[in-house]
């Protein structure tokens, strides 16, 4: 991984002890919630049994509570260890999947370096290092999904993102919460937003949208900058702004949220000359960024030290490049190749185009968009990929079927693809759907070494 100041604070890495892990032999019935045990080839984690009662009685209550298809959701977890010298402060569980026993209802999840988080019936779980307050909570037992208070009532979450040691998610209405590290002297700005350098031990709303009367429609979070697309199609960012990850030219850190306003003059566009550029998704890598506009083309800026940005060898110089305005990607629509989906990992992207390819750059392996070998036999599946994610040295693509493929790094722990699998999956492979106790995966979340999968129970793929 990069160096330490990349992600934060050297000491943003507080132990995630090992939850004890079953294999449970029969499906079962929690008489005193109501829930029921996973099916009897699923591994479990056994987080929330017998350890944190009035966390499954809450989660029990949510999902009771949530619509009738939503309740057959079902939450995975995996990942790897992304400490330094294998240590365990950042390791997941098992680098096997595993069934988070007592939860279900789950519409949403999302990874940080450190810390997962879903959420059931509206409202946020969190569990993981808690070092900076990145949880958002403090009571409990941590290394166990935990609910999130807000100080306003409770609103809906409707997405969330995670990131070294911050954490932000928008609620219905689409006011934006942050919380957790708020910047230090030496290590610079937090990723908070809140005007100043003070941490947020709790979900606190960013004033700043609310004065401006503007509506957050997606959030992303790199290690310690977060970047935020509005209803209007303004783009804002905030933390840390070396290597110039802000994307406003130069590399000062920015304590609150300041637009990024390239796009409302930016000519540079191959597939719509003339025509201003809409911003429809944004991304976060670890000091990166990425957006994507409505004609299918890709702006990267931030540090390319991996070549993350797909420039190739004229913006590769040293471990220092960097680009601190956002910069087309142009090999791709100068092939006449529109991109459809885009997903920013630790030190790489992958690209979805509509030529039905797949393209990836970065992690010191391609400067520059290179095709990703698709199996023969899996060429027509992978034409339905509905989701694309990544992590340090992975990638995953979900399609409409349900079934998973993933490729990179066995290191990472998190190809899912077993204990004999290559050293390097260079092709995607889809994972075993008995991996998942044949349940049909509805949605992939991943960040640097950890994973999350949400699946239906009472759907089944082959």
């Amino acid at each position: 991984s990069s160096s330490q100041e990349e992600a934060g604070p050297r000491s943003c890495r507080s132990p995630i002890g090992a939850a004890a892990m079953l294999r449970t032999v029969s499906r079962r019935l929690v008489a005193s919630s109501g829930v029921v045990g996973a099916s009897a080839s699923a591994p479990v984690a056994a987080g929330l049994r017998g350890h944190l009662p009035a966390a499954r009685r809450c989660l029990s209550d949510a999902a009771s509570s949530s619509d009738d298809g939503a309740k057959n959701r079902r939450l995975w977890r995996w990942g790897g260890s992304a400490g330094m010298m294998g240590a365990e402060a950042d390791a997941e569980v098992s680098k096997e999947p595993l069934l988070l026993d007592d939860v279900r209802g789950v519409t949403l999840a999302a990874c940080g370096s450190s810390h997962s988080g879903f959420v059931v019936d509206g409202r946020l779980y969190t569990y993981g290092a808690n070092k900076y307050n990145q949880l958002g909570r403090s009571e409990g037992d941590l290394k166990v999904p935990g609910i999130v208070p807000f100080e306003e009532g409770a609103p809906l979450v409707t997405q969330a993102a995670l990131g070294a040691c911050h954490s932000a998610v928008i609620t219905e209405g689409g006011d934006l919460w942050t919380w957790g590290w708020g910047g230090s002297f030496w290590y610079g700005a937090g990723a908070l937003g809140h005007s100043g350098r003070d941490g947020a031990a709790t979900p606190t709303r960013v004033e700043k949208f609310v004065a401006l009367g503007e509506k957050v429609k997606q959030v992303a979070c790199g290690a310690q900058h977060t970047i935020v697309l509005t209803e209007e199609g303004h783009l804002y960012a905030t933390g840390k702004g070396d290597f110039g990850r802000l994307g406003r030219g130069d590399t000062r850190d920015e304590v609150e949220f300041e637009e990024i306003d390239y796009f409302q003059q930016a000519n540079d566009s191959i597939l719509a000359p003339g025509e201003t550029t809409n911003i429809v998704k944004v991304g976060a890598g670890n000091n990166y960024c990425a957006a994507m506009s409505s004609s299918g083309e890709l702006w990267v800026w931030g540090r390319n030290d991996h070549g993350q940005l797909g420039l190739g060898e004229e913006a590769m110089g040293d471990m220092y490049s960097a680009e601190s305005y956002p910069r087309l990607v142009r090999s791709l629509p100068s092939e006449g190749l529109r991109i459809l989906d885009f997903t920013c990992g630790e030190h790489h992207l992958v690209v979805r185009t509509d030529s039905g390819a797949l393209y990836e750059w970065g992690g010191r392996t391609w400067l520059e968009p290179h095709a990703v070998p698709i199996p023969e036999e899996h060429r027509e599946a992978l034409q339905t990929i509905t989701k694309l994610e990544a992590g340090e040295k992975f990638s995953f693509a979900l399609c409409a079927d349900g079934t998973l493929f993933s490729w990179g790094s066995k290191a990472s722990g998190c190809l899912a693809q077993g204990p004999d699998c290559p050293k390097i999956v260079v092709e995607p492979t889809p994972v075993p759907s008995s991996t998942f106790g044949h349940q049909k995966i509805v949605d992939i979340v991943a960040s640097k070494s950890r994973c999350l999968a949400i699946t239906v129970e009472d759907e089944f793929t082959a």
